[in-house]
């Protein structure tokens, strides 16, 4: 069953059933503290290997600017792989699916996030054509969004709220979310991690797509 928006207090339970022919999974966690280390340390022997360079460049031919741009653009990408392991561990975020990821509850309201460039470089599968990456994204969204909704049915004035660059306004009133104004601060928050939104797209859709427009851009507002 489908999640339909109800307003006013009145209204009947929601009865969901999930059904999946198989559970995705990222691959991180299962990796050893070995496995984990040798990941790592191969990321950062791409990113000095990419800085170093630029670095020299930059201050050999005195085109200052270039160093802290290009840095700003790395950092952006991988920042992922570095902050959402540790914020899973403490707790600070949970997984609904392996591609929609939840905030704790506060003011009756729960902020959702689709999966980061972390996310989706362990769970999608690297030989999958671009439609099927979007095929799978869009599917444990919904999968989250069913999941949450049904661990939260006896709270009515929750709202669940979040932000995507990946599904147009059109999807996300067919998955039962209102779509509402980009505020100033969702607008820094685009600005900032721009490069990541870019190269997480890309790698989404395995193409480079380089504009994550406002018309991806909103929260969305979903009223249990």
């Amino acid at each position: 069953m489908s999640p339909t928006p109800q307003t006013g207090n009145h209204r009947k339970p929601l009865s969901i059933t999930l059904k999946q022919r198989f559970e995705l999974r990222n691959k991180y966690f299962e990796l050893s503290p070995k496995q984990k280390r040798s990941f790592y340390i191969k990321l950062i022997s791409i990113v000095l290997s990419i800085l170093i360079p630029i670095f020299f460049i930059s201050f050999y031919f005195k085109v200052y600017f270039l160093a802290p741009i290009i840095f700003w653009v790395v950092l952006s990408i991988i920042a992922s792989f570095f902050d959402m392991p540790s914020m899973i561990k403490n707790g600070k975020l949970q997984y609904e699916s392996s591609l929609l990821i939840s905030e704790k509850e506060k003011d009756s309201q729960i902020t959702i996030h689709g999966g980061t460039l972390f996310d989706y470089y362990f769970v999608l599968n690297k030989d999958d054509i671009g439609k099927n990456r979007r095929n799978v994204i869009l599917s444990e969204y919904l999968n989250g969004i069913l999941k949450l909704v049904a661990s939260n049915n006896e709270k009515p004035n929750l709202e669940i709220t979040g932000t995507t660059y990946i599904l147009n306004p059109r999807t996300v009133n067919k998955i039962g979310f209102e779509v509402q104004k980009t505020n100033p601060a969702q607008l820094i928050i685009l600005i900032l991690n721009y490069p990541n939104l870019v190269f997480t797209r890309s790698f989404a859709s395995k193409f480079l797509r380089g504009k994550p427009t406002e018309h991806y851009i909103g929260e969305h507002v979903f009223r249990l």
